[in-house]
């Protein structure tokens, strides 16, 4: 029989080989997937089966032990036939096991396909067993099966290295280590599969690498090893397989799509009535109950035809709205939900969506978070990958590598808004006018990149109108949207030391509400507290920050502890400035890019030097941080400043909470201001104070804080004739 292979070509299966591969418990692996939810990302792996990577995997062992036999014949030395046959029937049947959706069936019955792929070979009346008998007997099923609970279980296999009279030696170790290690035939296989089927592109040189295991000795066992000069080979293998877990085995639809299915069976089971009497009784098991005892003849009957047919039946007569809607688990996976990127977890998402929704149920499943962990490298039952040096063997973990060994996380955290409807039990029409904008405001929110990018002019000290700059935009670009924010923030930094204020962070609490069209929206986040950290580059035109928020409801410090200790804030903080804001908000489209413009006034108090002023700016920012955004900020940049010459001279990648500090502070050394408080905060904390009047100064050379240097002193403010300082400013 010849097997046509993707990778191989032309695969040879000849005796009991052949007579496996065309049983009916083998052909069901036609019938099943490699991979389970990966295929919605990646259609072109519906083709890639368990059949042809089971072939796949016994091709490459049979080639490894001709390899390894030719080395060992150099020194007089042979592989067993019994033991290359229990290899080869091992290889080529670790996968007999798996069922619909692998590896997500196995949390379903909680049984590994390992096991049930013992069990079927244990099995008198299946296929499988009955021809191993017919051609070795039942005691070599025996050893087989104790040599793969040793592969899979907590066996081991302990032998010596001498040879026997027919100069044979015991390599059931090394073989093992073959189909279950680091670089197992398993792994490198699926990994070219998935590669190629893909179009992801192989990194791995599966004849390079299989050709280049050495027989060594370690201690009293025979083991497999790679020479040192060929560790490349191992290395690129270890790069494949984290691309592949991070892109194709843990992409985000791979969680959504197991999320989705998971929805169904729970679902199912509250309601094993909506599954029509005329689907098989297997599946019927295993969808209406938690960890179904399934025979092994009714786990065969589990591959993605039955299953599929059945859903289907289920979706076409159930009254169900809710089950209806779960059977369609691929298509809800890949355009129902939507993932959050800000790194906030499910509580506080669940927590916002509890504020815009009186009536969320508190066991909602519409949110979802989940974290796998990718291990590029670890050890195995059957130890490290041994690298063989001149120095003699060494574990590969211990020498130099040109790859990153250390495991990555791979989290996600998605919601799905038809699926809140469903659970509130409404129309959509109810969903709509209640909750739709709001939820999709929270969405929104969520998933704003973390880094921001904008433009900013402080318009200190210049005649230039914000509404002359609006008009000018406006000549050129279409307003899509508008609106008004009002807030009112309160800074907080270390006296001690303006730890925040000399690392360009700010930490503030606000108090803000957004007028759109007239009416109060966003209520529920009018009280957040928010954490930047910006971007220390003194050439930077635009100001680049990575802003980290949590809204909640309170406007007291103490109540975002938990908020503090996330971003690692342990130092005792004080209320440092007080901003009350008032911006006019405006979107253009620029070359079919959204753009926010923001107009602010702003006025601030030092709640230290006790110092009141005055702030006008104006932010410019694209919606995300794309580089085409930037490019876009550069280009209104070049546009306005042609218009208006002098806002060369008011660019600044100064922040709010830098301009009022340090332009306070500037004013009440001037003498603008006298403050018996300020005078014992200087004499109280000296150093603090010193620290203080060095920050200022540093801020206001790296952040072009031109307008506060040129600021006058009180006396040359008089003596040109400016009016006079309100009383109300002398506090």
């Amino acid at each position: 029989m010849i097997q046509k292979d993707i990778i191989y070509g032309n695969i040879e299966l000849e005796g009991i080989y052949e007579e496996i591969v065309n049983s009916e418990d083998f052909l069901r692996l036609k019938d099943i997937t490699q991979t389970a939810m990966s295929t919605i990302q990646y259609p072109e792996l519906l083709q890639e089966t368990r059949y042809e990577h089971s072939i796949g995997v016994y091709y490459l062992m049979s080639r490894t032990l001709n390899n390894l036999e030719r080395k060992l014949s150099a020194y007089g030395l042979h592989i067993s036939k019994e033991e290359k046959a229990m290899a080869k029937l091992a290889a080529l049947l670790h996968d007999i096991g798996h069922g619909a959706h692998s590896h997500l069936l196995e949390q379903i019955t909680g049984v590994s396909h390992e096991q049930r792929g013992i069990d079927i070979i244990k099995d008198p009346s299946m296929q499988i067993h009955q021809i191993i008998v017919k051609q070795y007997g039942e005691e070599f099923v025996e050893k087989l099966v104790e040599f793969m609970e040793c592969i899979y279980g907590n066996g081991e296999i302990i032998e010596g290295a001498e040879s026997r009279k027919d100069n044979t030696v015991p390599l059931k170790a090394l073989l093992a280590s073959l189909i279950s290690h680091n670089i197992d035939l398993d792994r490198i296989d699926y990994l070219l599969r998935e590669s190629t089927y893909t179009g992801l592109g192989t990194l791995t040189n599966y004849q390079d690498l299989t050709d280049s295991f050495e027989c060594i000795l370690a201690g009293s066992q025979i083991v497999l090893g790679i020479p040192r000069e060929k560790q490349h080979l191992l290395e690129a293998n270890i790069l494949e397989r984290t691309r592949n877990y991070r892109e194709i085995y843990y992409c985000d639809i791979d969680f959504l799509g197991n999320h989705a299915f998971e929805e169904l069976l729970l679902e199912l089971r509250k309601h094993p009535e909506e599954v029509p009497d005329e689907i098989p009784e297997a599946i019927k098991k295993f969808l209406t109950q938690e960890k179904a005892s399934l025979t092994n003849q009714e786990y065969m009957q589990l591959t993605n035809g039955p299953l599929d047919r059945a859903i289907e039946l289920i979706e076409r007569k159930t009254q169900n709205e809710k089950i209806r809607y779960l059977c369609h688990y691929r298509e809800n996976a890949k355009n129902a939900y939507q993932v959050l990127y800000n790194s906030r977890s499910e509580k506080y998402i669940r927590d916002l969506l509890k504020r815009i929704i009186p009536d969320f149920p508190e066991d909602s499943h519409c949110i979802f978070s989940d974290t796998k962990m990718i291990k590029p490298y670890k050890k195995t039952k059957f130890g490290s990958t041994n690298i063989v040096t001149k120095a003699g063997i060494q574990n590969f973990e211990d020498l130099p590598h040109s790859v990153n060994l250390e495991p990555i996380q791979r989290a996600i955290i998605a919601i799905n808004p038809q699926l809140l409807r469903l659970e509130l039990g409404i129309s959509e029409q109810e969903f709509q006018a209640k909750y739709l904008d709001m939820l999709n405001d929270v969405i929104t929110n969520q998933l704003k990149p973390v880094q921001e990018f904008e433009l900013k002019y402080i318009l200190a000290g210049e005649k230039i109108l914000a509404g002359d700059i609006l008009e000018k935009l406006q000549e050129k670009y279409m307003i899509i949207d508008s609106a008004i924010y009002t807030s009112t923030d309160s800074y907080y930094d270390c006296l001690e030391d303006f730890s925040l204020l000399e690392k360009g962070q700010t930490l503030r609490i606000r108090h803000g509400a957004t007028h759109y069209q007239g009416q109060l929206t966003r209520g529920y986040k009018s009280k957040r507290i928010t954490y930047k950290t910006y971007e220390e580059d003194e050439e930077t035109i635009y100001t680049s920050r990575k802003k980290q928020e949590e809204i909640g409801s309170s406007l007291e410090l103490q109540d975002y502890t938990e908020f503090l200790n996330s971003i690692g804030i342990s130092k005792e903080l004080s209320q440092t400035l007080i901003v009350n804001g008032y911006r006019n908000l405006f979107t253009i489209m620029v070359n079919g890019q959204p753009i926010d413009i923001s107009l602010n006034v702003a006025t601030y108090q030092n709640c230290i030097y006790e110092m009141p002023g005055e702030i006008r700016t104006i932010e410019i920012r694209p919606r995300d941080n794309q580089i085409v955004g930037r490019i876009l900020l550069l280009q209104i940049k070049k546009e306005l400043e042609q218009a208006f010459p002098n806002l060369r001279k008011c660019i600044s990648n100064a922040n709010i909470y830098e301009i009022g500090m340090v332009d306070s502070y500037d004013k009440y050394k001037k003498g603008y201001i006298i403050s018996e408080e300020a005078e014992d905060f200087e004499k109280e904390h000296l150093e603090a104070a010193k620290k203080f009047a060095s920050i200022a100064e540093d801020l206001k050379r790296k952040r072009r804080m031109i307008y506060v240097t040129n600021t006058p002193t009180v006396e040359e403010f008089i003596g040109q004739n400016y009016p006079q300082i309100p009383e109300e400013c002398e506090l």
